[in-house]
C-alpha cells in the first residue's frame, strides 16, 4: 500500500538509504510541485524503485520478493482463494511440503492478514489428512463457518502491488470465458464485460483496444508491446449495448451510427490506478469499430534514464533543455514515444518560477503545474491559432503537439525566435530527415538554422521478458549475416552474448515484456547550421552530424543489444543499418566531392 511521505522520509534516513541533504532536496521538488517524495526522490535520480522496495521490505523485517528470481505458477497461487488475495493483497508464491508457505504481501502492516491466511489457505489431503478431513466435515454439515485453521510456518515476503496485481493474473480465466459468465447472469452485461476487458488490458500493459466487428461476433484485440493480439470475442447481439455504454462515457452521440466520432474516457481500475482512454468510433461494413488508446499517468515516473537515453545524451538533452530559447524536436512514425520524450523534458523544468505551456491533440498526460490545451476545431482552436494566443500569455516554454503544417511551423520558429524554449514533434524517418521536411512547410533556412537546437529520432523496440530470458552465444560473422550493410558493426572474430527470451506466462509466449527506446540525436552545430542555410540534403546533413560523433538509432539499437535490452530480431524489425559507413575523422571521399561541387 502507498507510504505517507512522512513515514518513507523516517524509513529512508532510518535505514540510512539517504541522506538529510538528499531529502531536503527532494522535499523542495515536492513544495514546489505538488509531487509526493517517492516521486520526487526517483525523477532526482536519488532513489529506484527496487530500492524503494527493499527500503519498505527491510523496515517491516520482510524479505524482498523480486518476481525475476523466483517462478511463480497458477497452481500454487490458487493456494489462496482470489477474494483473499485481493482483499488482503497477498499471493502465495512457494510451497514447501506442509511445514512452509511463502507468502508476498504490499500490506505487510495489516494487523488481520495473518490470521485470514492461516484460516484460508488450501491445505492437501496427502500432507494433512485428519485436518482436512474434518474440514470436509465441517463444510458437509455447516456446523461451523471457520475453516480448518493452517498451522504450519508461514514465510512473509514484501512485494509491491504491482507485483501482486500481475500474481492475481493467474486467478483470471479466459475472456470469452468470462463473457459467458456474465451473460447467463442476465444482469448488467455491458458494463461487466467493458470492465472486464479494461482490467485485462490494463494488466497486459496494452497501449490500444480494439473492437472489430465482423458477420457473427466482434472480435476484442489489445495491441501489447506494439503488437496486436487476439484477447477474444463477444456475440454481436451484446455488441450495441457494449458500444452504447462506450459512447455515453466519451460524450458521444449514440444515435450517431454513419459518422467517425471521437471521445475521451477516464477509467479507475480496481487497483487504483487512473487510466485516461481516447475513444475513436468509425462506421465500417459490419457496424461500428472502436479503438481506445490507453494514456495510463505512469508517464509522471518516467525519467530520460528509464526511457533509455545513455549517459551521453541524456546529458546533451538535460543541457538543451535548459538553454533560454530555441527548438526541441522528436521525429517518429506514430506510437514511438515522440510525446512521451518531451514530457521526460519538460518535467526536468517544471519549477514554480517557470511558466509552461502546451496545446495538444488530445492531451495525452496531465502534469501539476503545466498548463493544457485542448485542440479543438469546432471553436477554430487549432494548433497555430492556439499557439499564437499562448504567445501573449508571458510562457517560458511551450510545447506543441505536432508541427504539421506551414502555419504552425512558421508562428513555432517565431516563438522560438522571440525568447522561448519551444517543443515539438514532427512525422519523420529520421532527425536528419527533419530538416528537409520543415524547409518544404516554407520555413527560411536562416531562420530554421538559428532557431533549431537538437533533433531527436527514435522507435520502439520490445524488451527481452525479465522472467523467461536466456543467453546465447554468436560469433560477429554469424550476427553481420542479419543484413547486407550489418557488417560494418561486427568483427568476424567476436563473440557476442546476447539475450532471448523463452517465453512464459508473464509475457504471453512471446519472449517480449515491454518496451525501451532507441535514439538518434543531431546536434545543430555551425557546421549543420550552414548546410541547413545551404539548403543540403537530409543524406549530407546526417553525415557531417555523423563525423560529428551523432549515433544512429541503429547503432543505439545495437548496444542496447549487447546489454540484453532487447535482440538483434527485434532491432533489424524496427530499424536498419546505415548504407554508408563513416569514419570519425573525415568525410567519405564523393561526400567531400560533392560539398566542393555546391
Amino acid at each position: 500500500m502507498p507510504v505517507a511521505d512522512a513515514q518513507l522520509k523516517d524509513i529512508l534516513l532510518k535505514l540510512n538509504y539517504l541522506s538529510e541533504e538528499d531529502v531536503k532536496r527532494a522535499e523542495d521538488e515536492v513544495s514546489q510541485r505538488n509531487i509526493t517524495l517517492k516521486q520526487a526522490l526517483i525523477e532526482l535520480e536519488l532513489l529506484t524503485e527496487d530500492i524503494y522496495e527493499n527500503a519498505i521490505a527491510e523496515h517491516y523485517g520482510y524479505a524482498y520478493f523480486d518476481p525475476q528470481k523466483t517462478e511463480v505458477g497458477a497452481q500454487t497461487v490458487s493456494s489462496l482463494p482470489e477474494q483473499i488475495a485481493r482483499a488482503y493483497n497477498c499471493v502465495v508464491v512457494a510451497r514447501s511440503g506442509a511445514t512452509q508457505v511463502t507468502v508476498a504481501t504490499s500490506d505487510p502492516g495489516n494487523p488481520t492478514l495473518e490470521e485470514a491466511v492461516r484460516i484460508n489457505l488450501d491445505q492437501e489431503e496427502a500432507i494433512f489428512p485428519s485436518e482436512k478431513k474434518k474440514e470436509q466435515e465441517a463444510k458437509k454439515s455447516k456446523a461451523s463457518k471457520d475453516r480448518v485453521r493452517y498451522g504450519g510456518k508461514i514465510a512473509w515476503m514484501y512485494a509491491s502491488q504491482t507485483v501482486i496485481g500481475n500474481l492475481c493474473s493467474y486467478y483470471e480465466k479466459p475472456l470469452e470465458t468470462r463473457f459467458q459468465q456474465i451473460i447467463e447472469k442476465q444482469k448488467k452485461v455491458a458494463p461487466e464485460i467493458l470492465q472486464e476487458i479494461f482490467n485485462d488490458a490494463i494488466q497486459m500493459n496494452a497501449s490500444d483496444i480494439h473492437f472489430e466487428p465482423q458477420e457473427g461476433m466482434v472480435i476484442v484485440r489489445f495491441r501489447v508491446d506494439g503488437v496486436l493480439h487476439e484477447a477474444g470475442r463477444i456475440p454481436k447481439e451484446y455488441y450495441e449495448g457494449v458500444l452504447n455504454r462506450i459512447k455515453i462515457a466519451a460524450n458521444m452521440h449514440i444515435d450517431e451510427h454513419f459518422a467517425a466520432q471521437d471521445g475521451a474516457i477516464r477509467y479507475k481500475a480496481p487497483t487504483g490506478m487512473k487510466v485516461d482512454m481516447r475513444v475513436s468510433v468509425v462506421p465500417v461494413v459490419d457496424g461500428e469499430k472502436v479503438v481506445l488508446r490507453l494514456l495510463s499517468e505512469y508517464v509522471r515516473k518516467l525519467t530520460l534514464t528509464s526511457l533509455g537515453f545513455n549517459e551521453e545524451n541524456r546529458e546533451r538533452l538535460e543541457k538543451s533543455a535548459y538553454r533560454p530559447f530555441g527548438m526541441i524536436l522528436t521525429t517518429g512514425p506514430t506510437g514511438s514515444g515522440k510525446s512521451t520524450t518531451l514530457y521526460a523534458l519538460l518535467k526536468l523544468r517544471n519549477k514554480v518560477d517557470v511558466n509552461i505551456s502546451t496545446v495538444e491533440d488530445p492531451v495525452e498526460y496531465k502534469i501539476p503545474g503545466i498548463n493544457h490545451i485542448q485542440k479543438n476545431d469546432e471553436t477554430n482552436l487549432s494548433f497555430a491559432n492556439g499557439l499564437r494566443a499562448l504567445m501573449r500569455q508571458d510562457p517560458d516554454i511551450l510545447l506543441v503537439g505536432e508541427i504539421r503544417d506551414a502555419e504552425t511551423a512558421d508562428i513555432s520558429v517565431n516563438a522560438a525566435l522571440t525568447g522561448h524554449l519551444l517543443f515539438s514533434t514532427l512525422h519523420a524517418n529520421t532527425a536528419a530527415t527533419a530538416v528537409p521536411r520543415l524547409l518544404e512547410m516554407g520555413v527560411e533556412p536562416f531562420l530554421l538554422a538559428s532557431t533549431l537546437e537538437v533533433i531527436i529520432g527514435q522507435r520502439l523496440v520490445r524488451r527481452v521478458c525479465a522472467k523467461c530470458r536466456y543467453s546465447y552465444s554468436v560469433t560477429g560473422e554469424e550476427a553481420a549475416k542479419l543484413h547486407p550493410q550489418a557488417k560494418q558493426f561486427f568483427s568476424a572474430k567476436e563473440k557476442l552474448r546476447l539475450f532471448k527470451g523463452k517465453g512464459c506466462p508473464s509475457c504471453s509466449g512471446t519472449g517480449y515484456a515491454g518496451r525501451i527506446a532507441i535514439h538518434e540525436l543531431l546536434m545543430v552545430t555551425p557546421e549543420v547550421q550552414e548546410l541547413i542555410i545551404k539548403r543540403a540534403s537530409s543524406r549530407d546533413i546526417e553525415l557531417l552530424a555523423r563525423r560529428q560523433g551523432m549515433k544512429l538509432m541503429f547503432q543505439d539499437g545495437l548496444e542496447k543489444v549487447r546489454q540484453g535490452f532487447t535482440t538483434l530480431d527485434e532491432l533489424m524489425r524496427v530499424a536498419s543499418p546505415p548504407l554508408e559507413n563513416v569514419k570519425a575523422d573525415r568525410l567519405p571521399k564523393e561526400h567531400a566531392k560533392n560539398r566542393k561541387k555546391k
